[in-house]
């Protein structure tokens, strides 16, 4: 394999590492979000609870947690990405190696 082709091979699986911590990151903060939860009355005031505050702050707690879950999942599908494009180019190379030694052993045949 050439070198420089497996220094690049190396750094899309460095990077893939990189995104799928930042997805698992992501996993903490929307756990947190998912308790965060409030129940009526007993949480906001009657007049709060009249002017729908406790429908407005759950309507916008569980968007954060759909964006956050959103997030994890496409930063996991990046990296999941960065790693079947290293495998790819990896097997490429390989067989294209094994081709030319292949090809170099039958023009020594002849």
């Amino acid at each position: 394999m050439s070198p420089n082709l497996g220094v690049e091979i190396q750094s899309l699986r460095e990077d893939a590492k990189v995104w799928d911590q930042a997805a698992s990151d992501i996993a903490e903060p929307k756990r947190a979000v998912s308790g965060l939860t409030v129940n009526g009355g007993q949480d906001v005031t009657g007049m709060g609870e009249r002017m729908g505050v406790d429908q407005t702050y759950e309507r916008a707690r569980r968007k954060v947690e759909e964006l956050l879950g959103q997030g994890q999942e496409y930063l996991g599908v990046l990296a999941d990405t960065l790693i079947a494009v290293a495998n790819d180019y990896q097997a490429r190379e390989q067989g294209s190696e094994r081709g030319f030694r292949a090809l170099d052993g039958e023009l020594e045949g002849n």
